[in-house]
């Protein structure tokens, strides 16, 4: 069907149907670009995903809600290992209660309709709505994070440290440990720039509390200084940046900030990124900041460019992750890896 005023033709929605004989995941992800609903904009997350793969942008990641107890962490640092992730914003949980089973707890699932919160207190279990920890694991991983306080405190020499820094050192520490597939035990090794805006509101608050020491001071507004001069060193008429949104929240406005801020650093020169994706299960129309769009509402603040690839798919990040991750694997094969958007010297940003 042709478009009025001389547009492009409209591209033909196109009926699923099953592909016998064991087609991949990523060749269903391609038809099902050309579906509808929330189907159509997995499938052209997924494109644009590999798009961002190709290039050579800075490839952004923010990652919120409750992922890492979902099981969803080695799949990020898969992610990070391949190169397909750059700089990573992240909620405390999701870096560190993937922990837990790297240190061998156990998570079990529970029937979240039926099953009784006062009788799981009286057991000791502690759920994430349809699965379960023990709180004995979830508090020994707690007082283990104590120990990287009190490491912190006898090898930092200086008053303070950046959250960028401290969550190098965590990482490092975390690879010490001998728990190197954490996530950020994975952007340690990479050089992959990692910042929690929060990291008091996660298990690692109650670490800093049972550690007994009180420094040094985590400086979280130097974290938007080294943020931001990345970006700016990244942001066109550069190599440029994309932003990939697994949920919304701080992670997500952290990596958005930062394009006003060049913005404003340049005089008003807009420097939005260039694609993004969000996956998300928040309403744009509640007003909720998780939930503004990349395809629209972000556009009026020049965080996204009204020319790129943004594709807001609203579904589960524990649906689509799995899927993305899969379709990309099948289509790079094991051996790629991508560095075209890897941060250099990051040590120099950090440096105190």
């Amino acid at each position: 069907m042709s478009e009025p005023n001389g547009r492009q033709p409209r591209a033909v929605r196109a009926p699923m149907r099953v592909s016998e004989g064991g087609a991949s995941v990523g060749a269903l992800l391609t038809r099902m670009r050309g579906s509808a609903f929330q189907g159509r904009k997995l499938g052209e997350a997924f494109e644009a995903w590999k798009q961002m793969i190709d290039g050579s942008a800075l490839i952004c990641l923010g990652l919120a809600g409750s992922l890492s107890s979902a099981g969803m962490w080695p799949l990020v640092s898969w992610l990070i290992e391949r190169g397909y992730v750059d700089l990573v914003a992240s909620t405390c949980a999701n870096v560190t209660e993937d922990v837990l089973e790297a240190r061998g707890a156990t998570v079990h699932q529970v029937d979240p309709e039926h099953v009784d919160d006062a009788e799981l207190w009286r057991a000791r279990q502690y759920r994430f709505y349809d699965h379960v920890v023990s709180a004995t694991d979830y508090d020994a991983m707690e007082t283990f994070t104590a120990d990287f306080f009190r490491h912190l405190a006898s090898s930092w020499k200086h008053a303070s440290i950046s959250g960028a820094r401290f969550m190098l050192e965590y990482g490092r520490w975390l690879e010490r440990q001998g728990l190197s597939g954490c996530i950020a035990a994975v952007c340690a090794r990479h050089g992959v720039p990692l910042f929690v805006p929060a990291a008091h509101d996660g298990p690692l608050a109650e670490g800093y509390r049972e550690s007994g020491v009180r420094g040094p001071a985590v400086d979280f507004f130097r974290d938007y200084a080294i943020a931001l001069a990345l970006m700016e060193r990244s942001m066109a008429p550069g190599r440029g940046t994309v932003a990939i949104f697994l949920g919304g929240g701080v992670p997500k406005d952290f990596i958005q900030i930062t394009a006003t801020s060049v913005c404003a650093l340049r005089g008003g020169a807009a420097s939005p990124h260039r694609a993004a994706i969000q996956i998300t299960t928040d309403n744009t129309v509640y007003g909720g900041l998780g939930g503004a769009s990349v395809a629209s509402e972000c556009i009026s603040w020049g965080k996204e460019a009204a020319d790129g690839v943004n594709v807001m798919c609203f579904t589960d990040v524990t649906i689509a992750l799995p899927l993305l991750c899969q379709g990309l694997a099948e289509h790079y094969d094991a051996t790629h890896r991508r560095h075209a958007g890897r941060v250099v010297g990051l040590e120099e940003f950090l440096k105190d």
